[in-house]
C-alpha cells in the first residue's frame, strides 16, 4: 500500500518502532536457543568463546536485516521523497532502538542467569 500523506506516514513510523523492539525480542530469544545448542567442552571450557561470537553474529544480523529491509522494502512503498527522508531517518532510531533492545534485554538474563549457557556469554566466572 503506498504511503501518500503525513498520516500514513507516521502509523508507519510508529509501527516500525514496535517492530523494532519485538525484533530484537526474537534475536534475544534466538540467541539464547543457540547459545544453548553449545555443549560444554569440560576441563578448560572456552566454548563461551563461541556462544559469545553467535551472540554478536546473531546482533548484527538482526540490526542488518531490520535494516536493509525497511530501507529497501517499505521505503520504496513512499511515494513522497520528503516523506521517504523523513522514514529514512526513523529507520535510523530503529536501528538503536532494535540493538539496544537485544543488548539490554541480554544481559539483564544473562547476569540473571549467571550460571547459566547464555550467561556464559560473559565469560568464565571467578572462583
Amino acid at each position: 500500500m503506498p504511503i501518500i500523506n503525513i498520516n500514513q506516514l507516521n502509523q508507519l513510523m510508529n509501527s516500525t518502532m514496535i517492530y523494532a523492539v519485538v525484533v530484537g525480542v526474537v534475536a534475544f530469544v534466538v540467541a539464547m536457543i543457540v547459545a544453548n545448542m553449545f555443549p560444554w567442552e569440560g576441563g578448560n571450557d572456552r566454548s563461551y568463546i563461541k556462544r559469545r561470537i553467535a551472540f554478536i553474529v546473531i546482533g548484527v544480523c538482526a540490526v542488518l536485516g531490520f535494516w536493509i529491509y525497511n530501507d529497501w522494502v517499505v521505503a520504496d512503498s513512499i511515494r513522497n521523497a520528503g516523506f521517504q527522508n523523513m522514514f529514512k531517518a526513523c529507520n535510523l532510531k530503529c536501528i538503536g532502538i532494535n540493538l539496544a533492545t537485544y543488548t539490554v534485554v541480554s544481559i539483564a538474563v544473562m547476569f540473571t542467569f549467571r550460571h547459566s549457557k547464555f550467561g556464559s556469554i560473559l565469560g568464565k566466572e571467578k572462583k
